[in-house]
Order: C-alpha cells, then sequence, then structure tokens
C-alpha cells in the first residue's frame, strides 16, 4: 500500500484496471484514483427502412433494420495528486507518481489496442501488424473495446492534479463476478504499479 500513502490516495476497494489485448502486452495499469462518474450510454439506431422488391410481381415490402448503436462507457475523474519527496509540487510533477499514472493511461489511449511491427520501415515509423482491444475492468464488469475520445484539463485554480474525461465505444461486457482476479489484487496489494 506505499504507492497510495505516497500519493494522497486511498487504496480503491474496486480499482480500475487497463489493459490491452495484444501480442506482448505491458502489465496492467491500475488507476490510482477511480473516475467521478461513470456512465454507460445506450444509443438505439432507430432508421427502419421499407424497401419494394425489384421485381413488377411482387407488390410486398421489406423491412429493414440496422444494428444498435455501441454502448458508450464515459468516464470522467482526476489524477492522484503530485506529490514527490519535498511535498506537493506543480513545477516537478513529471518526477510523481500520479503523473506517471494518468501519463500511462494516455498511453493505453494512444496505443488503443494495436499492435506494431517491430522492424521499423523508415526513420520514426512501424506498420500495424494487428488490431487489439482495451481491456477495462472495474466493479466485477470487464468492458472490452476500444477508446473513441480521451481528454486531460488543467486548470490553475487547481495545479497539482489533472482533470480526465474519456469516451470507450463497449464491443463486450462480461460480468466477472465471482471469478478469482488474483494478479491485480497481487499488485494492488504490493503497491506495485509498473509497466507500459
Amino acid at each position: 500500500m506505499a504507492i497510495f500513502n505516497i500519493t494522497g490516495a486511498r487504496a480503491p476497494l474496486k480499482p480500475m484496471v487497463f489493459e490491452l489485448d495484444i501480442i506482448e502486452p505491458p502489465a496492467a495499469l491500475i488507476l490510482l484514483i477511480n473516475p467521478d462518474n461513470l456512465t454507460l450510454k445506450f444509443t438505439p439506431k432507430v432508421t427502419p427502412e421499407r424497401v419494394r422488391w425489384t421485381t413488377r410481381r411482387s407488390s410486398s415490402y421489406i423491412l429493414h433494420a440496422h444494428h444498435d448503436e455501441l454502448d458508450t462507457l464515459n468516464a470522467t475523474g482526476k489524477s492522484a495528486l503530485f506529490y514527490n519527496n519535498d511535498g506537493l509540487t506543480s513545477a516537478n510533477r513529471h518526477e510523481t507518481i500520479g503523473w506517471e499514472n494518468i501519463q500511462k493511461l494516455l498511453s493505453i489511449y494512444r496505443n488503443n489496442g494495436m499492435n506494431f511491427n517491430k522492424k521499423p520501415m523508415q526513420k520514426g515509423s512501424s506498420v500495424i501488424d494487428s488490431v487489439g482491444r482495451v481491456l477495462i475492468t472495474y466493479d466485477d464488469v470487464l468492458y472490452k473495446g476500444h477508446f473513441d475520445s480521451f481528454s486531460l484539463n488543467e486548470s490553475a485554480e487547481k495545479p497539482f492534479y489533472l482533470d480526465f474525461s474519456f469516451d470507450f465505444k463497449v464491443t463486450r461486457m462480461i460480468n466477472v463476478r465471482g471469478q478469482s482476479n488474483t494478479v491485480s489484487r497481487q499488485r494492488l496489494a504490493t503497491g506495485t504499479n509498473s509497466g507500459f
């Protein structure tokens, strides 16, 4: 629990965990502070069409219906405090665990489940081998999908942390209640949040 004592945050009972479903994934990211607001939006697609058969013999209609839109998981929250050995800091925030945690979340958003070829084609570029998924585990539910948007906000009135919000398109939801999640619990108990 040492990591939570340094950042001024309490260890959440049910942490939000981010993972990448790709080849050779990095270690899971445990968010130091759970989001303040988490909503799941369902958007039905209401565009049914009645289309007539193309032949003259048939006078009946065909009803075309479309699948519903993907569910959207919207979350807003804040990073852990930018706290180092000298106390709260804004100037040296890049040296804090709270800054490192939110930057890892930003890098998961930028990767968004893509597997890159290890051999660069040209200087500074690489090819996408395949596209995986981002996995979010929270409150005994596993959300599989991809990020649609992500934003970080900084204000002068609150210089010791950043506000964030993201929209996540959910392709599959799995209820994992009752299944053991020993890896995440062990990481939380030891306070290790390495990886990525």
